[in-house]
């Protein structure tokens, strides 16, 4: 057995995307894995049935794929244009796309990366049709859009998710914004940008537009003929609300009227349109949405259950699309997190029951006549496909067994703490070398969110450094997913009840393992992470060292740049520069910047535009201010997602960047 290294990463294989034939007996599920010499990810399709596993395609860029019948599947692919082009259009493409979320994955979609450059060049996505009773892959149409999702309506006729631009002509060398948020993360610039609904046929001709050009869609889903949407719109500002559309026989009726419900997503439930979303009167823009019945009469609250149907535990180790809903005729599956743990659901027959629950996670779900096949991370093991009957997940790859067959995991001990009234649950990971009488230094780690969780599984950045020797512990405080929503309530109290829980939970790990040298503690995290590491460093001198990435330090500033800051930031701080702003500051890490005594290294990236660089930059620039040892590390062309699906060498540069600043200052 050896100890996990950086490098690794680059020898995992991830499963996502499963996805039933009709007729449910076989599925197709997308194999990915990083490539350090592109510094891209090669994705291509897996076939599965109860007698063999077997690779479908091999040009290294089929993110998913959806079923024309129980033979013949559709896929995108650049396999025509040069390496070059679709990676610019990828780029191109997502820039158009905004807010946009679709249910990638799902029954009778696809997720596509779009196969043609962007700038001046007419866009285009390429399908390529394979008939699994035998040849290759033939060209099925070119759809002149860059297309984002595609789902199968009735016959061979499609809805389609892709880009639209309502500027005229832009000119490369310059950008105009009208509009808040003029960018997205992720997706780049979004200033009149729009992702559009199109109804298409195969048989070429033009895609016909079903949604107004101003309209954003941000999710969609079909049953026959009938499309079910939600959408925002623009009055300047993006609307944090969404209306809900259904489309049939040619009209257009909507189901839920814009400016009274945040929605995550829609479905059909047999034939009756469905939502998940809230009406924000108890817990704003964050409050935990509901399952919805849209009826004539209005909306109708399917069952009552205070967690997020579709929500996930956090992790690094997962790659590839997928949808955590799906539907099987008149019945409705999601995954959820309650506490620590990943959860899977049934609805039917207005009973929800519990189909699993197990430590690890739940990346992907796909049912059929009620098998139900989902992507997971179990124990220490990475993605891989899994059945899940009779209360157990029953794997059925095992494309990384070579390779964790010879590596040393040292797995998560769950640990507990009462605060303040609540229980804070997280766990301990031990040195990988761990030794009875020998002193050890550890490292927090804390979530993003703050509507995240940590559960019990493979955690790349954490796996890393308890191989260095680290202890690494975690606890999952208030504000955050899994325990309903006054847990996780803490608009207007970042820094004060989440802080006193996590600290609780670092006093709880000293006492419960002694052989850690309190005076060789470091803390890190990433986005709610990073804010917390930020207000760590400035209330308490009791870490030597600190790691601080895609943070945030001033809110007065970051809700006037950040994609989300005129929404859901001002509410979580619930004020800014002209309403509260003392209690604004008061929630900023950079107020107590002059306190800091503790190193603290920072990462960022140049296109993360939900926390943007310069949160980090004004954290860094103070305690070049106060003298405190300090460095900056900014990636080039890297969202706010580096961490998890970043270009694998800086992900590779990241870890390393982590390891020896934690070495430097704890090491002795």
């Amino acid at each position: 057995m050896r100890k996990v290294e950086i490098e690794d990463l680059y020898k995992f294989k991830f499963v996502s995307a499963p996805a039933w034939s009709p007729d449910g007996k076989r599925a197709v599920f997308t194999l990915s894995q990083a490539n350090e010499k592109t510094n891209g990810y090669d994705s291509d399709l897996w076939l599965w049935d109860d007698s063999e596993v077997r690779r479908l395609t091999a040009s290294q860029d089929v993110k998913s794929a959806l079923w024309l019948d129980e033979s013949r599947l559709l896929f995108a692919s650049g396999r025509e244009k040069k390496a070059g082009a679709g990676a610019s259009a990828a780029a191109g493409a997502s820039a158009a796309a905004g807010a946009a979320g679709s249910l990638a994955g799902s029954p009778g979609s696809a997720s596509v990366t779009p196969g043609s450059a962007s700038g001046g060049a007419e866009p285009s996505t390429s399908f390529y049709c394979l008939d699994l009773r035998g040849g290759e892959a033939q060209k099925y149409m070119e759809l002149p859009l860059m297309v984002f999702d595609i789902k199968k309506l009735a016959g061979e006729n499609f809805a389609v998710l892709a880009a639209y631009d309502m500027a005229e002509k832009r000119d490369p060398a310059y950008e105009i914004f009208e509009e808040f948020p003029f960018w997205f993360d992720g997706k780049g610039f979004t200033d009149r940008r729009r992702s559009r609904l199109y109804l298409m046929s195969s048989d070429g001709e033009k895609p016909e537009p079903l949604t107004a050009e101003d309209e954003q869609v941000t999710g969609f889903a079909v049953c026959k003929d009938r499309i079910v949407y939600t959408s925002q719109r623009y009055d300047k500002k993006l609307s944090p609300y969404s209306s809900v559309t259904l489309y049939e026989d040619g009209k257009k009726k909507e189901l839920v009227p814009g400016g009274g419900w945040v929605v995550s997503w829609v479905g059909f439930l047999g034939e009756q349109p469905i939502a998940a979303m809230g009406d924000g009167k108890k817990h704003g823009t964050a409050e935990i949405p509901g399952v919805w019945k849209l009826t004539e009469k209005g909306p109708q609250r399917l069952f009552e259950k205070d967690e997020v149907p579709g929500g996930g535990v956090a992790g690094d180790s997962s790659f590839g699309a997928g949808a955590k809903t799906a539907f099987d005729g008149e019945a409705f599956y999601y995954a959820t997190v309650c506490d620590m743990k990943p959860v899977l659901r049934k609805f039917e027959n207005g009973e929800l029951s519990t189909l699993y629950e197990a430590d690890g996670s739940i990346d992907a779900v796909a049912v059929k006549n009620g098998r139900v096949l989902a992507s997971c991370i179990k124990e220490d093991r990475l993605p891989e496909l899994y059945e899940i009957k009779d209360g157990e997940a029953v794997r059925l790859t095992g494309f990384n067994d070579e390779l964790f067959g010879e590596l040393n995991i040292s797995m998560p001990e769950p640990l507990s703490v009462i605060n303040d009234g609540w229980q804070i649950n997280g766990c301990v990971i031990k040195p990988a070398d761990f030794k009875e009488g020998v002193s050890y230094p550890a490292i927090l780690e804390i979530h993003g969110g703050p509507f995240g969780a940590y559960g019990v599984s493979y955690y790349h950045e954490m796996q890393m450094l308890a191989a260095r020797g680290y202890f690494v512990f975690y606890c999952n405080p208030r504000g955050g997913d899994g325990r309903g929503s006054d847990f996780s309530e803490l608009r207007g109290k970042l820094g004060t009840i989440d802080y006193s829980d996590i600290m609780a939970f670092t006093d709880k790990v000293l006492e419960a393992y002694p052989m850690i040298d309190r005076e060789r503690l470091s803390v890190t995290g990433g986005s709610y992470g990073g804010y917390m590491t930020n207000w760590i460093i400035g209330q308490t001198e009791r870490f030597a060292a600190a790691v601080s990435c895609r943070s945030i330090s001033n809110w007065l500033a970051q809700n006037l740049y950040t994609d989300v800051g005129l929404g859901y930031g001002e509410e979580i701080v619930q004020g800014d520069v002209w309403n509260g702003p003392e209690g604004v500051w008061a929630q900023s890490p950079l107020k107590f910047a002059d306190r800091v005594k503790t190193p603290t290294l920072f990462i960022h990236s140049d296109r993360d535009y939900r926390c943007y660089m310069g949160e980090g930059l004004q954290m860094y620039t103070a305690l070049q201010k106060f003298g405190v040892d300090t460095r900056f590390c900014l990636f080039h062309g890297e969202s706010h997602g580096l961490s998890r699906g970043g270009k694998p060498r800086n992900r590779v540069t990241r870890l390393k960047e982590i390891a020896a600043w934690m070495d430097k200052y704890l090491k002795k």
